[in-house]
């Protein structure tokens, strides 16, 4: 199935985070933080490694949400593998997550979503 053109989607893909693979996950450039919802965390067994801390988040738009706390992951955009810190909110999201700019400049990503592709290098040169 192709891309109908033009299009205004976001970028959405899925991904391997820890030991599951995530559909849903929002690449987004424009966000400070990488978040996945808890009832992502709590799918993978992995709620007890949550570090509980409430903090608020502020949307682009102002509107205010309280993180349940953080947790550390291992991202795989296969070869590479980056750990990431994310904040974990429990609020309605069309996304099971949002990786931002610190999984993009990990892995110095060339996001496009009119392409709807990722660009990144490879150990040993390539892209993949």
């Amino acid at each position: 199935m192709g891309l109908d053109m033009p299009h205004n989607d976001a970028l959405v893909i899925s991904i391997q985070i820890a030991q599951a693979m995530v559909d849903r996950i929002h690449a987004d450039e424009g966000s400070a933080a990488n978040i996945l919802q808890l009832a992502v965390i709590q799918q993978m067994g992995l709620e007890t490694k949550i570090n509980k801390s409430v903090k608020s988040l502020i949307d682009f738009n102002g509107a205010t949400t309280v993180i349940v706390g953080m947790i550390d992951l291992d991202v795989y955009s296969l070869p590479v593998i980056s750990s990431q810190t994310f904040m974990v909110i429990n609020e309605v999201s069309p996304y099971n997550g949002i990786l931002g700019r610190p999984w993009i400049d990990k892995i110095k990503a060339i996001t496009s979503a009119t392409h709807q592709k990722i660009r990144y290098p490879i150990p040993r040169g390539g892209v993949a």
